[in-house]
C-alpha cells in the first residue's frame, strides 16, 4: 500500500513557517519594553520603604530580654533587610558567654527571627560577687547586679581572674557539677534543699543545706540508692522535728546522723 502523499498532511507546517518569525519578534519588544520599564522603577526608593527590617521575632530567650538579645546581634530596626549581614548577627549573638547557640534569618516580608539557645545556671561560684556557671562549666556573666539563680554555691575554687564565656574544666568543677547533677535527678530532687557545695577536701565533698544541716559525702556521687537514703533520714528528721547538726553519707550501708545538742546540754556536762 503506497503512503499518503497529499498537501494536507504539509500545509499546516508551512502555515507555522510563516508565522514563527512575527512571532519571535513581538516576543522581543515585549521584552525590551519590560526592561525599559524595569530600568526606570525606583528600586532603591521601594527598598528603603518597603524592604526594611520592622518587627523582630525572639525564640529561645528564657534569662534573657528579647530586646536585649536584638540589641546584642548588632539589628535595628529599619534596617535593610536584604542587606543584613546574618553570619556577623548569629556571631555577635555568640560572643554572649549566655548564649549557647544562635540562629538568625530573615522572615518576608519585612522581619527578622533570632532563636537561641541560653545557658542554664547549675552553681554559684565566688567571683567578688556571685556569678553563676552552667552545667558544662563555662562562666556566666550575671543578668543585673546582684540577680542569680537560686542554685548551690560551690565552694573550693576561685574564679575571681576568669573572665565569662570561660569554660572551665578543672577537677573541683567537674565535682561540683556531678553532685549538681545527681542531687537534682527527678527521684530524689535534692537541689532545692543545698545552699553549698564544699570541694576544698579531695577525699570529701560537703554538703550544706538550707536549713544548715551539714553533710559528709564522698568525693564523687555515690549511687541513687545511697542518696535516696539521705532522702528518707531527711523526711525522717522533719516528720519528728529533730534537728541534725551533721550527716555522715561517706560509708556504704549506713547513714550516721549526729543530732543538734539539746539547750543547756553543754552547761551539763561543764
Amino acid at each position: 500500500m503506497g503512503s499518503y502523499q497529499g498537501r494536507a498532511l504539509h500545509a499546516p507546517d508551512a502555515a507555522r513557517r510563516t508565522r514563527r518569525p512575527w512571532r519571535v519578534l513581538a516576543r522581543a519588544l515585549l521584552v525590551a519594553l519590560g526592561v525599559a520599564v524595569l530600568a526606570h522603577v525606583p528600586w532603591g526608593g521601594l527598598r528603603r520603604r518597603f524592604a526594611v527590617v520592622t518587627h523582630v521575632r525572639v525564640e529561645g530567650a528564657l534569662y534573657l530580654d528579647a530586646n536585649q538579645v536584638f540589641r546584642r546581634a548588632a539589628l535595628s530596626r529599619g534596617d535593610d533587610l536584604f542587606r543584613l549581614d546574618l553570619r556577623r548577627a548569629r556571631q555577635a549573638l555568640l560572643l554572649d558567654s549566655r548564649i549557647a547557640s544562635a540562629e538568625v534569618s530573615r522572615r518576608l516580608p519585612r522581619g527578622v527571627r533570632i532563636r537561641i539557645r541560653e545557658r542554664v545556671p547549675a552553681l554559684l561560684v565566688h567571683h567578688g560577687t556571685p556569678w553563676e556557671l552552667d552545667g558544662t562549666g563555662v562562666l556566666l556573666q550575671p543578668l543585673a547586679q546582684g540577680v542569680v539563680a537560686d542554685v548551690p554555691m560551690l565552694v573550693g575554687p576561685s574564679f575571681e581572674r576568669v573572665p565569662a564565656g570561660t569554660q572551665v574544666a578543672s577537677p573541683q568543677v567537674a565535682r561540683g557539677l556531678a553532685w549538681s547533677e545527681a542531687l537534682s535527678k527527678q527521684v530524689l530532687q535534692l537541689t532545692g534543699q543545698v545552699s553549698e557545695l564544699d570541694v576544698s577536701r579531695d577525699d570529701t565533698t560537703g554538703i550544706t543545706l538550707l536549713d544548715g544541716t551539714r553533710v559528709l559525702g564522698p568525693a564523687w556521687p555515690p549511687s541513687v540508692r545511697r542518696l535516696s537514703a539521705l532522702r528518707v533520714v531527711l523526711a525522717d528528721l522533719r516528720q519528728k522535728g529533730t534537728a541534725a547538726e551533721e550527716i555522715d553519707l561517706r560509708f556504704e550501708h549506713q547513714v550516721i546522723v549526729r543530732p543538734l545538742p539539746l539547750p543547756g546540754s553543754e552547761d551539763r556536762k561543764g
